[in-house]
């Protein structure tokens, strides 16, 4: 039987992320996407005016509609909330779907750049923080990773040329860990006009690496996260998953940047699905 993830994660017409790019990246990787939106966008939220439908209110719907059913997941995969009241129900969720075999990944979408995103506070952070402890797999930038530690962003990036930096990251990273069994990637590391993405857990710490352009695409993170969630439910060493997010994140990048672009609108990822398969 094909294997299922609930992916739990806005929808946005434009911008090629979330559950656009979770979508077409988990069912080419084998792997049957069941959305379970967060909230409906026009667009993400990067460009200058955007309209954005919130589900909260819906979202209880869809895990007793699925418990009714019998549904099982081999994965449940967590983006964007658009309220702090939808980590308690996605908390609840992965009590409730969450079986031995069920790996969880958990995107703490929470801010990028040193900053904290507007519409969060510091209350929703804190769910953010105990919502990690639940799963497998944490995927968070390195912003949200000095959110999720209370390390100071801007002094750490200061330290950015130094030969350690990727050590200090790796380091922190281990403070967001609450139990042995849990992997932390930290994505998105700039150093030295390379792109860094450090695996951290209980068996040491593996660094992939890739070449900057730009100042950053809409989406990336999403489908990152995505070629890793798909990735584990196959079964496939973390390492190996995290070289694959790379490289192909890497590759739609290079054909992006060849022609005039605008960074909201994300990558050219689906001329190169095929090669996931």
């Amino acid at each position: 039987m094909i294997k299922k993830a609930a992916v739990i994660n806005d929808l946005s017409g434009f911008g090629k992320c979330s559950l656009t790019a979770s979508i077409a990246i988990l069912s080419v990787m084998g792997v049957q996407p069941c959305p379970m939106p967060t909230a409906v966008l026009t667009n993400q939220t990067g460009y200058k005016k955007f309209f954005s439908l919130d589900f909260t209110d819906y979202l209880h719907n869809y895990s007793e509609m699925w418990r009714e059913n019998g549904e099982n997941f081999d994965g449940i995969y967590s983006g964007y909330v658009a309220d702090k009241r939808q980590i308690d129900i996605i908390s609840d969720f992965i009590a409730q779907f969450k079986k031995s075999y069920t790996r969880v990944l958990v995107d703490p979408v929470m801010g990028d750049n040193g900053s904290l995103y507007s519409a969060y506070t510091a209350e929703t952070c804190d769910k953010i923080k105990n919502l990690v402890k639940k799963a497998d797999l944490i995927t968070p930038n390195l912003t949200e990773l000095c959110l999720l530690t209370d390390t100071g962003y801007e002094e750490l990036v200061s330290k950015s040329d130094s030969d350690r930096y990727l050590d200090m990251i790796s380091e922190i990273a281990r403070k967001a860990v609450s139990h042995s069994n849990q992997t932390v990637i930290v994505t998105g590391i700039k150093k030295g006009g390379c792109i860094y993405n450090e695996v951290v857990s209980s068996s040491g710490v593996h660094c992939t690496k890739s070449l900057q352009y730009g100042s950053g695409f809409s989406g990336t993170g999403d489908i990152f996260a995505s070629i890793i969630c798909a990735s584990v439910i196959n079964g496939d060493d973390i390492s190996l998953a995290a070289e694959r997010a790379t490289g192909f994140i890497e590759t739609a990048i290079q054909d992006t940047v060849k022609e005039p672009y605008n960074k909201n609108d994300g990558i050219n990822f689906e001329k190169f699905l095929y090669t996931l398969h």
